[in-house]
């Protein structure tokens, strides 16, 4: 019996039709007065999003709400289901019409296509196979009228020809020159991005959701996949006119290359007015909406005691210091795929007393940095040097690490999620990918995505390890200081947010406390958030990183006591949020 995984079984194949695959839910008749937009998301008949057709609108905020958006559209939301009506009074609208979003096969049937950072790929198909995936039912229908109209001698080749025509215009529009007879196996990270989205072509879908998070980009990708998404705007439907593109983001940097408009949308708040994006203008309205969005403290002030850097800043931090922690010239691969570097040749030093912090979401680099020193535990290969108080220390394994007075903690362990057999998922931690991969048990082809959040298997067995629950990660921050560890590396440390006197909040707050103490004590603290509002709060210093490199600093290394560091300032060293 074959175990399957990674890519190569009929699950897996289940997994990548169940995100594209529309299904037999029609559409209400559309009794809004509004005028049609590709999507329109209205409270009270208010609109609170618009994404008119043909344009690419940029939607931003932090990721979890990001993601709680991509699932409301796209019918996998846990919230409560039901025709055009996604909570209270919103209604949704796709091309005019009330939109079902009760399952993913309503949803596609409603128009909607969600490009997942090149997540939903049928490893074992061609890249034509892949473009045609979820859409393949309509010409096996037309094929099989054409042979109830011609009879059994009649030519059957004209189906072909439509299918191989559909496959060369989406391939066309998002200009992959790629055979289509070509295995999947074979892309590279942003071919699979566009062979989704050439899929929501063929699919020729009203509305097309891209989530823009996942692994990193070159610069020349980069640029390559926002070309795409531009011209897939800009191309024509069969008799309709171009789709609209929602694009979910967190990168405010030359958004206005690709988007024409932006929303942004804060926790457990309402979208923004649209920011109108234009070559000279809006992308710094944007950064200040989404500071003020993640609860920066102060959004129109500069730093105090600091500075700010972006876009042009080296690998390292800062000069490397005799006392304290220091990494230098580290780099780790992907867990599967030794190739795929998620941190680049990074330096960072870390001065006794002083709190560091390391912006960004995962698989920038930023988290996989701290878990690759601590015993290599992240990473197919790992390459460096880490020094505790000018000495070199050995961190090769935990218990080294441990011994050497080097520390990791985590509330939200990174882990990957596999398919076994019928495409079952269970949830790994990275260093087991790596042996899963090594032993030939996991794919080393999928593009596996780090995630924070188990997979709904881990999560309903009892006694499956999830990570510690909120109350005892906070007793742990408490009990590091009593240990003998001289450089602490904690991993989202901040908790849920919450409103100030809620418990949330309260925890919120004793954490952030608990790590200031932790520095006041005399070690070196780093900590990675992909939360700028929290790292401004508690740490002395930022660096956001990207692509496994830093591109931006905020703070002063040699003033561990200035004043508060600016959300906003934070965001800009990054870039957005990602």
């Amino acid at each position: 019996m074959d175990i399957h995984h990674g890519g190569e079984s009929t699950g897996d194949l289940a997994g990548a039709l169940a995100s594209v695959r529309g299904g037999e839910a029609t559409a209400e008749p559309d009794s809004s007065s509004v005028p049609p937009a590709a999507l329109a998301i209205l409270r009270d008949g208010r609109p609170l999003l618009e994404v008119p057709f043909g344009t690419v609108h940029a939607v931003l905020g932090p990721v979890p709400v990001l993601r709680h958006l991509i699932a409301r559209l796209s019918g996998t939301s846990t919230g409560p289901r039901g025709a055009a009506r996604v909570s209270g009074s919103e209604t949704v609208l796709v091309a005019g019409s009330p939109a079902r979003l009760s399952s993913r096969a309503a949803s596609s049937a409603s128009g909607v296509a969600v490009v997942t950072a090149g997540q939903a790929i049928s490893w074992s198909q061609t890249i034509g196979e892949n473009v045609l995936l979820g859409s393949e039912r309509v010409a096996g229908l037309r094929e099989t009228v054409t042979r109830l109209l011609r009879g059994p001698s009649g030519d059957r080749t004209s189906v072909g020809r439509s299918d191989a025509e559909r496959i060369h215009r989406a391939l066309g529009v998002v200009g992959l020159d790629r055979s289509p007879t070509d295995s999947a196996g074979a892309l590279s990270v942003v071919e699979r991005r566009l062979v989704e989205l050439a899929r929501a072509v063929a699919a020729e879908a009203s509305l097309i959701v891209i989530d823009d998070s996942g692994p990193a980009l070159r610069a020349d990708e980069v640029e390559r996949w926002r070309q795409a998404m531009v011209e897939v705007a800009r191309a024509p439907r069969t008799a309709d006119p171009a789709p609209g593109v929602l694009l979910a983001t967190g990168a405010v940097t030359r958004l206005a290359s690709v988007a024409s408009a932006a929303t942004v949308i804060a926790v457990g708040g309402d979208p923004s007015p649209p920011i109108r994006l234009s070559a000279v203008d809006g992308e710094r309205e944007v950064v200040a909406a989404l500071a003020a969005g993640v609860g920066g403290v102060d959004v129109s002030h500069p730093v105090a005691g600091g500075s700010s850097t972006s876009d042009g800043a080296s690998s390292t931090a800062a000069p490397v210091t005799a006392a304290g922690l220091a990494v230098e010239h580290w780099t780790a691969s992907h867990p599967a795929d030794p190739e795929r570097i998620v941190v680049d040749d990074l330096s960072f030093t870390c001065a006794p007393g002083e709190v560091l912090g390391l912006f960004g979401p995962p698989d920038s680099g930023a988290g996989e940095v701290l878990l690759s020193v601590f015993g290599r535990s992240y990473g197919a290969r790992t390459r460096g040097s880490v020094a505790l108080d000018g000495a070199a220390v050995d961190v090769s394994t935990t218990d080294l690490a441990r011994a050497a007075g080097v520390l990791y903690t985590t509330e939200h362990p990174i882990r990957f999620d596999l398919s076994f057999l019928g495409g079952v998922p269970s949830s790994v931690s990275p260093d087991a990918l790596t042996r899963m991969v090594r032993l030939g048990v996991a794919d080393p082809r999928r593009d596996y995505r780090a995630t924070t959040v188990p997979s709904g298997l881990v999560a309903a067995l009892p006694g499956v390890h999830r990570g510690p629950d909120a109350d005892q990660f906070t007793e742990s921050l408490r009990i590091i200081a009593d240990t003998g560890a001289r450089a602490v590396l904690l991993a989202e440390p901040f908790g849920a947010t919450g409103a100030p006197g809620s418990e949330d909040g309260r925890r919120r707050a004793e954490r952030c406390a608990l790590i200031r103490s932790l520095g006041a004590s005399g070690r070196a603290v780093v900590v990675s958030s992909e939360d700028p509002a929290a790292l401004a709060a508690v740490c002395d210093r930022v660096v956001a990183v990207r692509a496994g490199r830093i591109v931006g600093t905020v703070g002063a290394a040699d003033a561990p006591d200035s004043e508060p560091l600016d959300t906003r300032a934070v965001i800009e060293a990054m870039g957005g949020l990602a």
